[in-house]
C-alpha cells in the first residue's frame, strides 16, 4: 500500500477513536437553577440585548446635546475678470479679497438646557430598559416554573403508570386463577389507556416547556436543557403595605414616569431658552488692492413674530400630560401589587388544602379501595373511581403548588424585588 494511503487510513482510525471517546465521556449539561437561568437570560437573550442597544442609542444623544455650533469660514474674491487679459492682471493692487469667520453665540442657556434634557432622557430610557428586563425576567420565571411543573407531572404520570401496570399484572393472575371475570379484567386493562395518555401528554408538555424556556434565555431548543428546584413553594409572611412601598421605590416603569416629569420640565426650560435671541459674530479681513482692513459683522434676528411660542406651549402641555401619566402609573403599580397579593393568598390557601388534607385523603381512599377490591369487599367500578380521583387530586396538588410559585413571581415583578428568599 502506498505511504499516502497508509497515512490516510491512520488519520481515519484516529478520527473515529477521538469521536468515540468524545461520545463515551460526553455528559449532559447540569440542570439550571432559577438563578442560573436568569443569569443566562441576562447574557444571552436577544430581546434584552435589543432593549439595551436602544438604551445606549438614547444615551448617545448626550454627545449631540453637548456639541457647540460649528464656526464657518467664508472667502469672497473679486475682480478676477482681468485674468482673461493677463497684461492687466495685478493681484497685489487690483483684486479684492474678503475673508471672514462666522461664530454663532447661543444665548439664554440653550446648551445647558439641552444637556439637561438629554441626560434626563437617558435616565428615562434607563428606567424603561429596566422595565423591559423586569417583564422579560418574569416571563423566564413563569417558563421555569412551568417546566418544573411539567417535570413533576411527568414523574407523577410515570409513577402512576408503573403502579397501575402492577395492578393490571396482579389482576391478570387473579383472572388466571378464576377470582375475577374476563369483563372485569378488560375494564381494568382499558383504564390503563388513560395512564398511557397522561404519560404522553406529560412528555409533550415537558418538551414544549423546555423549548419555551430555551427561547427566552437565548438558547437553542434542546432535550438536554433541564432545570432543578423544588415545586413546593416556601412559606412567606407578606404585608400589602410593605409590598406597595417596595413597588413605588423600585418599579422601573414608575421611576420612568417620575423621571418623565423631570424630563418634561427640562424640555419646557429648553423651549424657554429657545426664545432667546442668538447672535452671529463674524470678524472680517479685507484686502482691496494695496489696502488691508479689519472689521466685523454682527447678525441677530429681530424676533417680532417667532419667539418660540409654539414650542413653549407644546412642552408646557407635555409637562401637564407627564404629571397625569406619573399619577396613572403610580395607581397602576399599587393595583398590580394588590392584585398579585390577593392571587398569592388565594393560591397559597388552595395549595395548603391539598398538601395538608385532600392529597392524603385521596391516597388513603385509593389504597383502601384497592385492598378491598383485591379481597372482594368492593366492586370494580368503585375501585376504578378511587384510582381516577387520586390521579386527579395529585395533578391538582401539583398545579396548586405551581400557582403559588407563579403568584410569588408575579409579586416579585409587581414590586420589582425578590419576595421569595
Amino acid at each position: 500500500m502506498p505511504a499516502a494511503g497508509v497515512r490516510m487510513k491512520q488519520h481515519t482510525v484516529l478520527f473515529f477513536a477521538i469521536f468515540s471517546a468524545t461520545q463515551l465521556f460526553a455528559v449532559d449539561p447540569p440542570p439550571l437553577t432559577l438563578a442560573q437561568a436568569l443569569q443566562q437570560f441576562r447574557t444571552s437573550s436577544p430581546a434584552l440585548a435589543a432593549a439595551r442597544a436602544h438604551y445606549e442609542a438614547v444615551q448617545a444623544g448626550e454627545v449631540t446635546a453637548r456639541l457647540r455650533p460649528n464656526p464657518f469660514f467664508s472667502s469672497a474674491n473679486e475682480d478676477f475678470s482681468r485674468v482673461f487679459d493677463p497684461s492687466r492682471l495685478d493681484v497685489a493692487n487690483a483684486q479684492e479679497f474678503t475673508d471672514s469667520l462666522n461664530w454663532l453665540v447661543e444665548r439664554g442657556g440653550k446648551r445647558a438646557a439641552r444637556i439637561a434634557s438629554a441626560r434626563l432622557g437617558t435616565t428615562v430610557a434607563g428606567h424603561q430598559f429596566g422595565d423591559v428586563q423586569r417583564l422579560l425576567e418574569f416571563q423566564v420565571k413563569v417558563a421555569f416554573v412551568t417546566l418544573l411543573q411539567a417535570k413533576a407531572v411527568l414523574k407523577l404520570a410515570q409513577d402512576n403508570f408503573a403502579d397501575y401496570q402492577r395492578t393490571v399484572n396482579a389482576n391478570q393472575l387473579r383472572l388466571q386463577a378464576g377470582d375475577i371475570s374476563q369483563t372485569d379484567f378488560d375494564r381494568i386493562k382499558i383504564q390503563e389507556a388513560s395512564f398511557q395518555s397522561d404519560l404522553l401528554n406529560a412528555q409533550m408538555a415537558a418538551a414544549q416547556s423546555r423549548a419555551q424556556l430555551a427561547a427566552l434565555i437565548g438558547l437553542m431548543a434542546s432535550p438536554d436543557l433541564d432545570v432543578t428546584g423544588s415545586i413546593t413553594p416556601p412559606g412567606l409572611h407578606l404585608e400589602l403595605a410593605d409590598l406597595q412601598q417596595r413597588a413605588l421605590a423600585n418599579r422601573p416603569d414608575y421611576l420612568a414616569a417620575v423621571s418623565g416629569v423631570n424630563k418634561a420640565e427640562a424640555d419646557y426650560r429648553l423651549a424657554i431658552a429657545g426664545g432667546a435671541t442668538d447672535v452671529n459674530l463674524a470678524p472680517e479681513y479685507k484686502r482691496n488692492g494695496p489696502d488691508n482692513t479689519l472689521g466685523f459683522t454682527v447678525q441677530f434676528p429681530l424676533r417680532v413674530f417667532d419667539r418660540n411660542q409654539g414650542e413653549k406651549l407644546r412642552t408646557n402641555r407635555e409637562l401637564t400630560a407627564s404629571r397625569f401619566t406619573e399619577n396613572a402609573v403610580r395607581l397602576q403599580a399599587l393595583a398590580d401589587v394588590a392584585q398579585a397579593f390577593e392571587a398569592y393568598r388565594a393560591a397559597d390557601a388552595s395549595a395548603r388544602l391539598y398538601t395538608t388534607d385532600y392529597l392524603q385523603r385521596a391516597r388513603d381512599v385509593r389504597d383502601r379501595m384497592e385492598f378491598s377490591y383485591q379481597h372482594g369487599a368492593t366492586n370494580l367500578l368503585d375501585f376504578l373511581d378511587a384510582v381516577r380521583s387520586y390521579r386527579q387530586t395529585e395533578l391538582a396538588a401539583i398545579q396548586a403548588e405551581a400557582q403559588v410559585w407563579l403568584a410569588i413571581h408575579q409579586l416579585s415583578a409587581a414590586t420589582a424585588t425578590e419576595v421569595a428568599p
